[in-house]
């Protein structure tokens, strides 16, 4: 009967561990702003990766070192091409049509999770098709959740090792 306490006081400690784990890994960080500053040179992007978390702004200015280039963010119906030594750039929305205006910076919201590629959609040599960079959406929150029941479910099991040894069950 003493075992069987001690077993079901463990569980419900590893249980309750792994639900504190859980809602402590459960978090997402508050939106932030961002300004970035992309430089297209033949045939990168500088940078070429982006890291946020979603929900956050970001404000991006394009600048082109070389030649014209082109700017497509995947997911955010945002294309636009960048003239060398000009600080203003033409943006357009592909499901809008083929409406270009001059602007200086564009804004957006960073959404869902995941790998966004952005890329060049103007021809600027020959190595054009392998000119593109990365935005990636954080944070992934049940991997943070799993990894937190995961530090609570092992303290429950290593405190029922420790009182298996102390009372030599």
């Amino acid at each position: 009967m003493k075992k069987l306490k001690i077993i079901l006081f463990v569980a419900i400690f590893s249980l309750i561990g792994c639900c504190i784990g859980i809602g402590l890994g459960w978090t997402s960080k508050k939106p932030v702003r961002h300004n970035f500053v992309i430089k297209a040179r033949q045939y990168s992007y500088d940078p070429a990766v982006i890291v946020v978390n979603r929900g956050d702004t970001l404000n991006f200015k394009l600048v082109s070192m070389d030649v014209v280039h082109g700017f497509y963010l995947e997911g955010y119906d945002i294309d636009c091409e960048i003239h060398p030594n000009q600080k203003t750039f033409k943006l357009r929305h592909p499901s809008q049509g083929h409406f270009w205006k001059d602007t200086t910076d564009f804004t957006v919201i960073a959404k869902g999770y995941g790998k966004f590629k952005y890329r060049c959609s103007h021809t600027c040599g020959t190595m054009h098709p392998f000119m593109q960079g990365e935005m990636i959406v954080e944070p992934n929150v049940p991997y943070h959740a799993s990894w937190g029941g995961f530090v609570g479910f092992m303290i429950g099991m290593i405190s029922m090792f420790y009182l298996m040894i102390k009372k030599k069950l």
